[in-house]
């Protein structure tokens, strides 16, 4: 076989989802294949799917680049390690070219369910050359064969199979496969197989996801789009490849056995003693099965660990899960336990197994393996939990007795504790007429609980009474609270019996019922009325009862009454009863200057003030306590701070004529003027105003020197008095 230039792994691995044995209709299957460039570090590895396989005298081949042809295979010799091998035997056979290449890798010790030997060793096979499982990297094609030539299992890698894989029919016995030594060109072998249509031009790692549908097993597959074939860069040898795989192997591996509950007897030493079905074992005498007995005394058990061996009195969790190893059997002939652990009540679990542990290796599919899923219950002797509902009647009528039981359970009524006749059988409920108290007894057995008892059932006739307690009195603020007895079973219905206008009540359903009152002057009366019901249905009478109110309706006063912005205000309290007390008090737009019973605040600037106070009282001739909340909101006087006024300009004497609109009036201010005459510099009279605005502007031609006269008062004086001056107009 010629092996070309990539630097390539490949691994070929069966990934068999969720299926179990049962499926397969192979004896042996191709679990994985390592492809490398060097021929000495490739494998290929076998999981033994039938228990008891005989081996010996099966085909192991592939074939050239192309597949085009069967290179010479190599045979399993008439040896004993090939016999009697077990499910769930992991096989890894070295390829190589020589005994020399393999290595001191050699484990034939299958106790562990684990052989390693290398493919040229000649105590174990026999046949093939040099190049036999040298796999390519173009593709390759690895076959296991019976000794009829039919092939069993198959898996490859191809990117254009040749007709050796697809073309023609499928041979039996023929030279192909009894000549060990020589290549064939030939039609394919019959059998099942799956190959991936893959490029050997990069480096990478092959899986093959076998076992999700029956197709595979019942033809070939060799759709590249198929479902079973992914890819991978991980090696698994020797322990499956994770995941589905994983828990595929573990169910191969561990013993088959049927799930039993079984019941222990008790000495009057103490000694506990039970026995069981034995799991299968077609070949016992190599003692590779055998049970491990565990202990608690919760009856709160996990699984061991898949993998690991556990010696005698060590122990697996912890807490209230700890559980101790009190017995490791070897073999699946002794299938009865017996011991004393003393006092206190103790439960047991038997896990079958098979296999030891691999010396220094430990992993979930190697070593000792355990069937988790159908194992050994030991129920201990303890009393039966029984629940009866619907034993009290109102009165005398039909008794419906419900009585629960673990599942599992069988029962029987009768009407007395010795009768043999029952009248009811496995029926939950019985249906009686009573007119007075009487008994009924069930009789059970469980093989969960381990029980063979009579129980008293006793149909009670007892009314139902309405007890409830709680005040006498309410007040503004405080709700009045009622009770019901807390009795398991017992609810209560509530009822306000025409209330007065703002009464309120809380949910009428619970065994609390709350009464709340608004301000009432003068004393009130509150009616109300309480049933109480069972869960078997039964009511009472009602009782009514009543609550009074009790008026507290303190109020606050303020000095001053009127306050302006900024000023100090006292508030205090005003009632009717005299002991009292203020447990806050909350003030808005004021600061709290001091708090007593009275309070002294110094208000805002706002337009109002807010004060609030919590105010309570014990009122011990009713027995209440009372809190109510009362506010005052007070109108602040604003106080009136007049404008402050801007010192008056001059008068402005010096005018521009250039149109900027800067300075281009004559200008007194905010003083009032009147009778305002302007004259040019020969006293010509050139403008006048009775009442003057500011306003008087000379045209652009008009500049010099101008004069005016006029009556003039500055703002807040009384009079006016007469004023002249002059005036300069410039451009």
């Amino acid at each position: 076989m010629i092996k070309t230039t990539h630097t390539v792994r490949i691994l070929t691995v069966i990934f068999l989802l969720l299926f179990t044995r049962t499926v397969f209709s192979q004896e042996i299957v191709i679990n994985e294949y390592f492809n490398t460039p060097s021929q000495s570090d490739e494998w290929t590895e076998l999981v033994v799917v039938k228990d008891n396989l005989d081996l010996r005298g099966w085909f192991l081949g592939d074939n050239n680049t192309g597949t085009s042809s069967w290179q010479p295979k190599i045979k399993f010799k008439d040896h004993p390690l090939w016999n009697n091998l077990r499910a769930g035997t992991v096989i890894v056979i070295d390829h190589a070219t020589n005994v020399t290449e393999c290595g001191n890798n050699t484990d034939s010790d299958k106790i562990d369910g684990f052989i390693r030997v290398c493919c040229r060793n000649t105590t174990y096979f026999t046949g093939g050359t040099g190049n036999t499982l040298f796999i390519a990297d173009g593709g390759d094609f690895v076959q296991i064969v019976n000794p009829l030539g039919k092939m069993v299992h198959a898996i490859g890698h191809s990117n254009n199979p040749g007709t050796s894989v697809v073309g023609g029919n499928c041979f039996t016995t023929s030279g192909n496969w009894t000549d060990t030594t020589t290549a064939r060109t030939a039609t394919r072998p019959c059998g099942n197989y799956t190959y991936y249509n893959f490029n050997m031009t990069a480096p990478e790692s092959l899986i093959m996801t076998a076992g999700i549908n029956s197709d595979f097993f019942s033809g070939m597959q060799t759709n590249a789009s198929n479902s079973f074939i992914g890819t991978t860069g991980t090696a698994f040898e020797g322990i499956g490849n994770g995941g589905s795989n994983d828990q595929w192997l573990i169910d191969l591996r561990a013993p088959d056995m049927a799930a039993q509950t079984v019941c222990p007897t008790k000495a009057a030493d103490g000694t506990i003693s039970f026995s069981w079905q034995a799991a299968t074992d077609v070949f016992p005498s190599d003692n590779t099965i055998g049970y491990m007995v565990v202990r608690n005394t919760t009856g709160n058990f996990g699984f061991p660990q898949q993998g690991k061996e556990y010696a005698l009195n060590g122990s697996y969790d912890n807490g209230a899960q700890q559980v101790k190893v009190v017995k490791v059997i070897t073999g699946s002939g002794t299938t009865t336990f017996s011991e004393n652990p003393g006092p206190g009540t103790f439960f047991y679990r038997v896990f079958p197994f098979r296999y030891k542990n691999t010396v220094s290796f430990e992993h979930p599919t190697r070593g000792r393996t355990y069937n988790t899923t159908n194992y050994v219950k030991v129920n201990a002797q303890n009393s039966l939990s029984v629940t009866i509902t619907n034993d009290t009647l109102c009165g005398p009528g039909e008794a419906k007795l419900v009585i629960k039981f673990p599942a599992g359970t069988n029962f029987d009524w009768y009407l007395s504790p010795t009768s043999t006749s029952s009248i009811l059988s496995n029926s939950d409920t019985l249906t009686f007429p009573v007119t007075q108290n009487r008994s009924f007894w069930v009789g059970v057995t469980s093989s969960n609980t381990c029980i063979d008892a009579r129980f008293e059932v006793k149909a009670v006739i007892k009314p139902l009474v309405c007890t409830h307690f709680g005040a006498d009195s309410i007040c503004e603020g405080t709700p009045a609270n009622f009770y019901g007895l807390s009795t398991p079973g017992i609810s209560y219905q509530w009822n306000l019996l025409s209330p007065p206008s703002g009464v309120t009540s809380s949910r009428s359903d619970s065994n609390i019922f709350s009464i709340e009152v608004p301000y009432f002057p003068a004393k009130k009366w509150i009616y109300f009325r309480v049933r109480s019901l069972n869960d078997e249905g039964c009511l009472s009478a009602y009782v009514k009862d009543s609550v009074y109110t009790v008026p507290f309706d303190p109020k606050i006063v303020s000095t001053p009454s009127t306050p302006g912005a900024g000023d100090s205000i006292r508030y205090a309290i005003q009632s009717d009863i005299v002991s009292w007390f203020v447990k806050t008090w909350t003030v808005a737009n004021g600061s709290i200057l001091s708090e007593t019973p009275r309070l002294l605040i110094a208000s805002s600037t706002s337009d109002s003030i807010r004060v609030s106070a919590v105010i309570q009282t014990f009122l011990p001739n009713d027995g209440i306590f009372c809190k109510v909340n009362r506010s005052q909101i007070l109108a602040v006087i604003p106080k009136v701070v007049p404008p402050k006024e801007e010192p008056l300009l001059p008068i402005n004497n010096l005018i521009s004529a250039n149109g900027d609109a800067q300075n281009s009036t004559l200008d007194f201010d905010r003083r009032e003027v009147k009778n305002l005459t302007v004259y040019d510099r020969w006293g010509k009279k050139i403008y006048a105003a009775d009442l003057y605005k500011n306003d008087w502007k000379p045209g652009s031609k008009e500049t010099g020197t101008f004069f005016y006269s006029a009556e003039m008062k500055v703002p807040g004086a009384t009079d006016f008095e007469k004023i002249s001056g002059w005036i300069e107009v410039v451009k």
